[in-house]
């Protein structure tokens, strides 16, 4: 009879640490511990004739910018940052692992951005070489330079909508 009480009561308890039957609800002292401060500016994302988003070089900075992007009611939002060899990175703010928890989002910490959710880091001069679907940042592939801007193709955007519907990062 003992053996089973003390099943019975691992059981639950095991439960109770893997979060089983506990609602996808998070509360701010849910939050992973040590969010770091947003520093950056954040901007709503500018859009051209054919929707396509359109950010300006002169406003990218060696100190991350956030770029909200709305679509269906969703924020979807992008990091931009001049790397200290003067090289230009944008990518989607959120990780492709964590993506849809709502502390994947990206700070930069010095040389680096770090993800709120799970504390990996990456330099900024790597966000050139993310692994699809891995545990980083989202790359950007219709990305088009052009003199003074990029243009990034809103449909390839869009297609992330579901990782931001939770998502609590910099967006005003």
């Amino acid at each position: 009879m003992k053996k089973l009480v003390f099943m019975v009561v691992l059981f639950i308890s095991m439960l109770g640490l893997t979060g089983c039957g506990k609602e996808n609800q998070i509360s701010d002292s849910d939050a992973p511990a040590g969010l770091k401060e947003i520093t950056g500016k954040i901007y709503q994302a500018q859009t051209n004739e054919t929707g396509n988003i359109v950010i300006d070089k002169d406003k990218i900075t060696e100190e991350v910018s956030y770029y909200s992007y709305e679509y269906d009611g969703i924020i979807i939002s992008l990091l931009a940052v001049k790397d200290e060899n003067g090289k230009f990175h944008i990518v989607i703010n959120t990780c492709g692992s964590c993506g849809g928890s709502p502390y994947a989002y990206f700070v930069q910490v010095g040389n680096k951005i770090q993800c709120q959710n799970c504390g990996n880091t990456f330099l900024i001069t790597e966000l050139d070489n993310l692994e699809i679907g891995g545990c980083n940042p989202i790359g950007i592939e219709k990305l088009e330079e052009q003199d003074d801007k990029f243009i990034i193709d809103h449909e390839e955007i869009e297609q992330y909508k579901d990782k931001f519907e939770n998502w609590q990062g910099p967006t005003k």
